[in-house]
């Protein structure tokens, strides 16, 4: 009899694509694929621990899992957590039967054949090094948009950041192998790919020996039927005059960059090993918006670093709303094993870091939804990505000025719409993310 497995995936959309190469090892291995958690022989868990919040979703989970071997299930847990802490995990948490880091993923298969014999299977083996990244097979649910991982691995070694640590260093996947996996996304009926990476801008240093994003962009955009190519995770260090021409050309690569400043304060940065100060934001955002007058501009800030003064917060917020960001994500920062912030000076009060980051979220929410009321009125081209569950009645899409998962959408009042198209929307009612319009001839 075939045994089911249920993947449950944490965190963010590397981890995603991790989860998709275990259903693939898992299918080439014999197991059957089951979404049902009931119906599964085996739970795999893929964890986040890149932060103490998503370490502690990570342990709810693990525990609420591990309360389902009372019906003869069986409990893997893989993934980052499992990376940086496999031993403790196993030591804590007996419900655990088997466990192995992001470097083990190609042996997922025997974990569960071993596993199912009763065995404790427990893999420690380190992030990988200079290893050149392959293509390999995954199971994707979204025939519509994907993400597709260029790189892994930092060598930036931002004080705060415990990535390299998990990920190892930074290896580029070749430019073959990626159009190769891009071509076999279009032939699945990707539309959309989303180009991932801790930092897509490094591109090739590694196996090129100089930055190679722009190339890839090209190859992408000439050798595939992808009509739409994103950006997400680029390092505002890392640009290029190159690569803004080419983003500002290109008609499949989207106008919309996903730039992750961490913070504005020159003080700040250089505690944080950003390799930046403000200045060289300032002119790089402008250089941005005069090559892509309809540029979209999201961006990423850490609150409560140690360190940071009231002084250095009311800059950033200054900032924000001098930038007029378009979308904007904040995270409060955390104490990290192992990273040289962790031996920074005093930390800034729980309190005061929370009162912080509601400023941030509500001065930003402000931004967005004023933005979003521009919007009434205009027509966008859509990816529809199917009925929505939220609105009844009303399809729902993105335009390319909204990444998936982390942005507002478009709700569509359409007849007849199918998942993959692209419609023309007119927007009627905006709201503090999301919009809603119709579908027009």
């Amino acid at each position: 009899m075939v045994k089911k497995v249920k993947v449950i995936t944490l965190g963010c959309a590397k981890n995603q694509i991790d989860s998709q190469r275990i259903k693939a090892y898992l299918c080439d291995w014999g197991f059957g694929l089951v979404e049902d958690e009931r119906k599964a022989d085996i739970l795999i868990l893929n964890t986040c621990g890149f932060i103490q919040p998503a370490k502690i979703e990570s342990l709810d989970e693990i525990w609420r899992l591990g309360k389902l071997k009372a019906q003869g299930k069986k409990l893997v847990v893989c993934g980052c957590l499992a990376q940086r802490y496999s031993k403790p995990l196993v030591d804590e948490i007996p419900e655990i039967d088997g466990i192995f880091g992001i470097s083990d993923i190609p042996r997922v298969g025997l974990v569960c054949q071993n596993v199912l014999k009763g065995k404790k299977i427990v893999l420690e083996n380190p992030p990988e090094g200079r290893k050149i990244l392959k293509y390999e097979k995954r199971i994707i649910e979204n025939k519509t948009s994907a993400y597709l991982r260029i790189a892994d691995g930092c060598d930036n070694l931002c004080s705060y950041c415990a990535i390299p640590l998990i990920r190892g260093k930074y290896r580029s996947k070749p430019i073959p192998q990626i159009l190769k996996e891009a071509q076999d996304l279009s032939k699945l009926g990707v539309k959309e790919v989303n180009l991932v990476a801790q930092d897509i801008t490094l591109y090739g240093k590694d196996i090129y020996k100089n930055k190679n994003l722009t190339s890839l962009l090209s190859v992408i955009s000439k050798e595939t039927k992808i009509l739409w190519i994103r950006l997400l995770y680029t390092h505002p260090a890392h640009y290029n005059d190159e690569l803004v021409d080419e983003i500002s050309k290109n008609p499949k690569v989207c106008h919309y960059l996903d730039l992750p400043l961490q913070h504005v304060s020159n003080k700040i940065l250089l505690k944080m090993g950003r390799k930046t100060t403000r200045e060289k934001i300032e002119v790089l955002i402008e250089k941005l918006k005069g090559k892509i007058p309809d540029l979209t501009l999201r961006t990423t800030f850490m609150v409560g670093f140690p360190g940071e003064t009231d002084k250095d917060f009311e800059e950033l917020l200054e900032f924000i709303e001098e930038t007029d960001f378009d979308w904007l994500g904040a995270f409060i920062y955390s104490k990290e094993e192992g990273t040289k912030a962790h031996f920074t000076g005093k930390q800034i009060p729980l309190k005061v870091i929370h009162e912080r980051l509601d400023r941030l979220l509500l001065l930003q929410q402000d931004i967005t939804f004023k933005k979003n009321k521009k919007k009434v009125g205009k027509t966008f081209k859509v990816l529809v990505e199917g009925k929505s569950k939220e609105k009844k009645g009303y399809y729902v899409g993105r335009s390319q000025y909204q990444a998936p998962e982390v942005d507002g959408v478009i709700f569509i009042k359409g007849k007849n719409l199918r998942t993959g198209d692209f419609v023309c929307v007119k927007i009627t009612k905006a709201q503090e993310y999301d919009l809603i319009g119709k579908a027009i001839k």
